[in-house]
């Protein structure tokens, strides 16, 4: 039977992955999916207090996530911003936690990196991916802005111009293209990734935790407060797009095309 838990943890010795688990709504995140992974992720900051030295962040079935669940946002139609207010402040605290963990993070994709999914590859560290793997923006066919960090994150990589360009006209982008951009690491054949993934994850286990640790807090302080204050503009933007006639018909429009 499929585990009905909506994020899987595991410790393998110095080895921490975390797996979000909603396979068949392409792991789509919802309130108790954005709730578990924050305390998954707490828990992992935990257990690097015991001696783990690396989190692996992947998603069950054909895709690491498709993004926000927006079957779930139509079910609170008649109160929708309060609704996804609650699932953005539980999906923050994620991204935050995984920004302060005092241990790297590796995400590992495929298939589907949507909306919220491409927010959350790129709150990993390092990430690598197959080369049938699509970066989605995907936000602005809802009528929406972006959470998750994921303005945060393009402005940062990218610049203003292009991640502007990334967030509206150029929404998509294959494996190929997401690692010529810098945002992620490596790019490698299916049947690869997992093996590749975990042999980067050894690599990293095998040098000095304290080297590793002090590097992962050197390069993450210097976004640590701006990420906090760019998810809080996210929340409000995101709230002030899903009050509108425009959200809502969009979410009633999606759901009835998907038959979600």
């Amino acid at each position: 039977m499929t585990d009905a838990r909506p994020i899987l943890f595991d410790r393998d010795g110095k080895l921490i992955t975390i797996t979000l688990n909603r396979p068949a709504s392409l792991n789509a995140i919802d309130l108790p999916l954005a709730l578990a992974l924050h305390e998954a992720i707490e828990a992992a900051a935990d257990a690097a207090g015991s001696g783990a030295r690396v989190l692996l962040l992947r998603g069950a079935g054909g895709s690491f996530c498709g993004g926000g669940d927006v079957a779930a946002m139509h079910a609170h139609r008649d109160d929708m911003p309060g609704f996804i207010g609650r699932i953005i402040d539980a999906f923050h605290l994620g991204v935050m936690a995984l920004a302060r963990l005092p241990i790297p993070v590796i995400a590992g994709v495929h298939g589907a990196v949507a909306g919220g999914g491409f927010s959350l590859a790129l709150a990993a560290d390092l990430v690598v991916a197959t080369r049938s793997t699509r970066f989605v923006v995907a936000y602005p066919q809802l009528g929406a802005p972006a959470d998750g960090g994921l303005s945060f994150r393009l402005a940062q990589r990218l610049g203003a111009k292009q991640g502007l360009a990334a967030l509206t006209l150029h929404g998509r982008m294959s494996a190929e293209q997401a690692l010529a951009s810098g945002l992620i690491n490596r790019v490698v054949d299916a049947e690869r990734a997992d093996d590749e993934a975990l042999q980067w994850a050894r690599g990293l286990v095998a040098l000095p935790p304290q080297s590793v640790n002090e590097l992962k807090g050197l390069v993450a302080a210097q976004s640590l407060v701006a990420l906090e204050e760019g998810l809080a503009r996210e929340k409000a933007a995101f709230l002030r797009c899903a009050a509108t006639a425009d959200f809502a018909a969009r979410v009633e429009a999606f759901v009835n095309k998907t038959g979600a």
